[in-house]
C-alpha cells in the first residue's frame, strides 16, 4: 500500500497482512531519516481536549474562544499564551536563580490569597485542582522566576530614562467624559457644555440625553485617547467616535508627571509590552486545532 500525505510529494510504504480472526499486521518501510506514519500520527485520542465533564469533552478551541469572549478585562487570552510562551523560552535561557526561603514565603502568600489557611484546605484545593504541592512548588517558583525576568528587563535605570524622555505621557489628567452618546445628542451636549463650562447632565436643568453613561477618572496621558491626552485644563473635547457610538469630554484638571511608585509601574509595564511586541513580531505562531 502506496500513501500520499496531504500536499506532500512524500509517500509512506506499508504492507499490511491480515491475520484471519486475529486483525492484521502491518510491515512499514521509510528512509532512515524518516519516522513511520504510525509514530508521526499516533495520538491520544483526548489529546485535543482540555476538559470533560460528565463525559462531554470540552477542546482547546472551545475554551480559548469561549475565555477570550467572557474575560471582558482581557480579551485577547490567545495573545497572552503567545506572550507567555515567548517570555517562558527567553527565560529559560538564564533562568533566574530562588532560595529555598523565597519560595516558601512565596506559597504561603499563595495560599493566604486562595485562603487556604490550613494543611487540610490546602490539600482540598489541591485534590479539586489535580494538583500535587510539588507541582503547586513548581508553578509558583515558575512565578516568582518571571517576575524576576521581568525585572531585569525593566531595571530602575531603564525606567528612569524612560521617563526623563517621556515625561509628558505621565501627566495626570482627571476627565469627566460622556460616552454611548448619539451623533446628535452629542453634538447638543458639547455645544451646551462649551457653552456653560459644565457638563450639562450634572448642571440641573435637562440634557438632550436619556441614558448617558458618565466616566470621572484619573488617568495618565498615555493611557487617555490622543484627543484628550495634550488638551489643557477646562478644555471640552468632542465628539468624537467611539465605535459605534460617540464621546464628549473635559479635562478637569492636569498634574505634572511625578516619578513615583505608579508612575514606575507603569513605565515598566510598557517597557515590558514593548519588549513583547518585539518578540512576536519575528516569531513563528502556529495553533494546533486538531
Amino acid at each position: 500500500m502506496i500513501v500520499a500525505k496531504p500536499g506532500s510529494d512524500v509517500l509512506d510504504y506499508d504492507v499490511l497482512l491480515t491475520i484471519p480472526q486475529a486483525g492484521a499486521v502491518a510491515l512499514s518501510w521509510r528512509p532512515d531519516e524518516g519516522v513511520p506514519w504510525s509514530a508521526r500520527y499516533a495520538d491520544h485520542w483526548a489529546a485535543n481536549f482540555v476538559l470533560s465533564v460528565n463525559d462531554q469533552p470540552t477542546t482547546i478551541q472551545s475554551a480559548l474562544i469561549y475565555l477570550s469572549a467572557r474575560l471582558k478585562r482581557r480579551p485577547d487570552l490567545m495573545r497572552e499564551l503567545v506572550d507567555r510562551s515567548l517570555t517562558f523560552a527567553a527565560m529559560q535561557e538564564t533562568p533566574p536563580e530562588i532560595g529555598d526561603a523565597e519560595l516558601e514565603s512565596a506559597i504561603d502568600a499563595f495560599r493566604r490569597a486562595q485562603g487556604l489557611f490550613t494543611g487540610v484546605a490546602t490539600q482540598a484545593w489541591l485534590d479539586d485542582m489535580q494538583l500535587t504541592m510539588e507541582s503547586l512548588e513548581g508553578l509558583v517558583a515558575e512565578s516568582l522566576q518571571l517576575q524576576k525576568f521581568k525585572d531585569a528587563i525593566t531595571d530602575a535605570a531603564k525606567v528612569r530614562s524612560y521617563f526623563a524622555t517621556h515625561r509628558s505621557d505621565f501627566d495626570r489628567l482627571t476627565v469627566m467624559r460622556l460616552e454611548g452618546l448619539t451623533r446628535r445628542s452629542a453634538r447638543d451636549v458639547a455645544d451646551r457644555w462649551r457653552r456653560r463650562g459644565v457638563c450639562p447632565v450634572f448642571d440641573g436643568r435637562k440634557a438632550p440625553l436619556q441614558s448617558p453613561t458618565g466616566r470621572l477618572d484619573t488617568s495618565f496621558a498615555c493611557d487617555l485617547p490622543p484627543e484628550l491626552a495634550a488638551e489643557p485644563v477646562n478644555a471640552v473635547i468632542g465628539p468624537v467616535s467611539g465605535g459605534k457610538t460617540l464621546w464628549v469630554a473635559q479635562v478637569l484638571g492636569r498634574s505634572a508627571a511625578r516619578f513615583d511608585g505608579a508612575t514606575r509601574e507603569r513605565i515598566g509595564r510598557q517597557l515590558f509590552e514593548a519588549w513583547l511586541a518585539d518578540k512576536r513580531s519575528t516569531a513563528s505562531i502556529r495553533w494546533h486545532w486538531v
